[in-house]
C-alpha cells in the first residue's frame, strides 16, 4: 500500500483552505502516494517528510524520503510574482512537493546485463560478498522559529471616577521565548481624558511582562493572556477662573490582559484586547478644595487595532 508523505508548513502557517489546496495538488502529483497534514495521525509509518518555509514571495521545500538510501534531503526553491493569487501559490507548492516525491521515490532502473563473447565460455561466477544493509535514514521535524510581532492599537477605558472615559493608543512588541509557547512583551501607551475642559488628565505608561497562548495550534485565530508590571505617569492640569495649576505623579501597578487575534491577511491581522490595571494606591484629585474624582482601584480598558507578524 502506498505510504503517505507528511507536509509541515512554517512561517506563516496557511489557512485551512490554502492547506487543503496544497495537499490536494501534492497528492495528485505524487500519486499513488498521498500527502497529509502533520497533525493527521497515521497508523503506518510515513514515506517521508516535506517541510515548507515561506518568506514573502519565496518558498523553500525540503523533502526527505525513507525509501532513499542516502540520508540527504532534496530541496527546491520557488519564486512567485508579487501579484500572484495566494491559493495558486499554495497549489504550485503542492505540485512541486508531489513532483519531488514522484521523482525521488521512483526505483532506479537496473543496469543492462552484459553477454559473454560467443567464442569463449563464461567463467564461473563467484558468489557475491554479503553486503551490509544501508542504515535507514532518520527524520526529525525542523524546529519552528520563534515568532515575533508588533501591535498598534487604539484604546478606551475608565479615567477618573466619576467622570468621562479616557481614550488613547498603545504600541506593544512581543517575542516568543518558546515556539508556540510563553512570550515576552514590552508596551508603551498614552491616554487622555476628554469631555471636561476644567480638568485635563493624561496617562503615559510603560510596561514589561510575559504572556502565553491559550490555543497555540489554531491556524489563523488565537487567544493570548498577558501579565505586565506597569509604571504610569499621571498628569493633571486644572483650569479655574482664568488660571491653571498642574501636578504630576508616578505610580506602579500591574496589568492583566487577554488578547484575541485573527490573521486575516498574513502577516497582517486584527487584534482585540481587554485589560485591567490593578492600582495598589489610587489617586484622589482635588480642585479648589473640592474632590474632582479619583483613579479606580481596578481600571478597565478595551483595545482594537492591527497586528504585524515579523516572522
Amino acid at each position: 500500500m502506498p505510504a503517505a508523505v507528511v507536509v509541515e508548513v512554517y512561517a506563516p502557517q496557511p489557512s485551512t483552505q490554502e492547506l487543503s489546496v496544497l495537499l490536494a495538488a501534492c497528492s495528485r502529483a505524487a500519486a499513488p502516494h498521498e500527502c497529509i497534514d502533520a497533525e493527521v495521525k497515521s497508523s503506518e509509518p510515513p514515506l517521508g517528510v516535506a517541510i515548507v518555509r515561506r518568506d514573502g514571495d519565496r518558498a523553500r521545500i525540503e523533502l526527505g524520503l525513507r525509501s532513499v538510501v542516502s540520508a540527504q534531503w532534496s530541496t527546491r526553491d520557488l519564486v512567485f510574482q508579487p501579484g500572484d493569487d495566494e491559493l495558486e501559490r499554495y497549489r504550485a507548492i503542492g505540485f512541486a512537493i508531489g513532483t519531488l516525491v514522484a521523482r525521488e521515490s521512483e526505483p532506479p532502473a537496473p543496469p543492462p546485463a552484459e553477454e559473454p563473447p560467443a567464442a569463449k565460455p563464461a567463467p564461473p561466477l563467484a558468489p557475491p560478498p554479503l553486503a551490509k544493509a544501508p542504515d535507514r535514514p532518520t527524520f526529525a521535524s525542523a524546529a519552528p522559529r520563534r515568532a515575533a510581532w508588533i501591535d498598534a492599537v487604539g484604546s478606551v477605558g475608565l479615567g477618573l471616577v466619576p467622570g468621562p472615559p479616557r481614550a488613547g493608543g498603545s504600541v506593544r512588541a512581543a517575542l516568543e521565548l518558546v515556539p508556540q509557547g510563553a512570550f515576552g512583551v514590552v508596551e508603551g501607551g498614552y491616554a487622555e481624558r476628554y469631555g471636561d475642559p476644567s480638568l485635563r488628565v493624561r496617562w503615559l505608561s510603560g510596561a514589561l511582562g510575559i504572556g502565553h497562548p491559550l490555543a497555540p495550534h489554531l491556524r489563523s485565530l488565537g487567544v493570548d493572556v498577558r501579565l505586565l508590571f506597569v509604571v504610569e505617569r499621571l498628569s493633571f492640569d486644572a483650569v479655574a477662573g482664568g488660571s491653571s495649576e498642574g501636578a504630576t505623579r508616578w505610580k506602579p501597578g500591574v496589568t492583566a490582559a487577554i488578547d484575541g487575534h485573527w490573521d486575516f491577511a498574513p502577516p497582517v491581522g486584527l487584534v482585540v484586547s481587554a485589560a485591567t490595571f490593578i492600582d495598589p494606591e489610587h489617586t484622589v484629585v482635588h480642585v479648589g478644595g473640592d474632590q474632582a474624582g479619583e483613579t479606580p482601584a481596578l481600571g478597565l480598558s478595551g483595545f482594537v487595532g492591527i497586528r504585524l507578524k515579523l516572522r
